[in-house]
C-alpha cells in the first residue's frame, strides 16, 4: 500500500517538473520569436528571390547580402539612437550629455540617407529595435544616474558602433549599388571616429 506522504511527494515532484517544462517552453518560444530585423530580412529575401528568372542567382544572392547589411545598419542605428536618448536624460557628465546629443544629431542625417536609399531600392528596413538592441537599452536604463551610468552608456554605445563599423566596411566593398557604397564608406568613417571619441571620453571619466 502506498503511503499518503509518498503519493503527496510524487505529486509535488510532478508539479515542479511540469512547471520547469512550461518555463523551458516559454524560453524556447521567446528565443525563436522573430524581431523587426528578422522580418525585414525575410521580406527582402522573398522579394529579391521572386524577381525575374532572367536575373542570375549570383546577382540575387548579392542583392540579398546588400539588403541584409542595410537592414543591420538600420537596426544598429536605431539602438544607438535609443541608447543616446536615455543618456541625454540621465547622464550626469556634461561632456557625455553633449556627446549623446551630437550622436543623435548625426544619426538623424545617417538615418534619412539610409531610408532614402532603401526606398529607392525597395528594401524594407526594421521599424522597431532588435532583440539585442532592446536588451542593451534595458540594461542601460537599469543603471542609476552617476558615473557608472555614463560609463555604461559609452560601453554599450561602443559595442554597437564597432559592429556597425564592421558591417559598413563590408557594405562599402560588397554593395551592388554605387550610392550604397558611398553611403557605407561615409558611415564607416563616422563610426570609426566615434569609436575613438567614446574611448577618449571613457578615459576622462576614469
Amino acid at each position: 500500500m502506498n503511503h499518503p506522504t509518498t503519493r503527496t511527494g510524487l505529486a509535488g515532484i510532478a508539479t515542479v517538473g511540469l512547471f520547469l517544462l512550461f518555463i523551458s517552453l516559454l524560453t524556447l518560444m521567446s528565443g525563436c520569436a522573430k524581431d523587426s530585423t528578422d522580418k525585414a530580412e525575410e521580406a527582402n529575401k522573398a522579394r529579391i528571390e521572386g524577381q525575374s528568372s532572367a536575373i542570375s542567382k549570383d546577382a540575387k544572392d548579392d542583392a540579398v547580402k546588400m539588403a541584409d547589411k542595410m537592414v543591420n545598419l538600420a537596426s544598429m542605428n536605431m539602438t544607438v539612437r535609443q541608447l543616446s536618448e536615455v543618456a541625454l536624460k540621465q547622464a550626469i557628465n556634461p561632456s557625455v550629455k553633449d556627446y549623446a546629443q551630437r550622436v543623435l544629431r548625426e544619426g538623424d542625417t545617417q538615418d534619412r540617407e539610409l531610408s532614402s536609399l532603401a526606398k529607392n531600392l525597395k528594401i524594407d528596413l526594421p521599424v522597431t529595435l532588435s532583440s539585442e538592441g532592446k536588451d542593451r537599452v534595458t540594461e542601460l536604463t537599469k543603471e542609476k544616474p552617476g558615473t557608472a551610468f555614463d560609463l555604461k552608456y559609452l560601453d554599450e554605445l561602443n559595442k554597437v558602433v564597432k559592429k556597425a563599423a564592421n558591417v559598413a566596411d563590408d557594405l562599402k566593398d560588397d554593395a551592388t549599388n554605387d550610392a550604397v557604397k558611398k553611403y557605407a564608406a561615409t558611415v564607416n568613417a563616422a563610426y570609426e571616429k566615434r569609436t575613438d571619441e567614446t574611448k577618449d571620453l571613457r578615459n576622462v571619466l576614469n
